[in-house]
């Protein structure tokens, strides 16, 4: 996943790189340095999103019913 693929996503979850941060145990400057670099992100920050859209889906299907 892209920075900006992942910029997207927090979007679509609400979420800002301030709370990404805090729940990988990150210092925020560290999350934005991902930007500069050429390498996907993280595989932590990548299971983190699936994570949050999985648990987030799950949370509408139960307000559903």
């Amino acid at each position: 996943m892209s920075y900006e693929e992942f910029i997207d996503a927090l979007s679509e979850l609400y979420m800002d790189v301030e709370e990404v941060a805090e729940a990988l145990g990150l210092e925020v400057d560290e999350v934005k340095a991902w930007e500069e670099s050429d390498d996907d992100i993280p595989e932590e920050a990548v299971e983190f999103i699936k994570s949050e859209k999985e648990k987030r889906s799950a949370d509408q299907i139960e307000t559903e019913e």
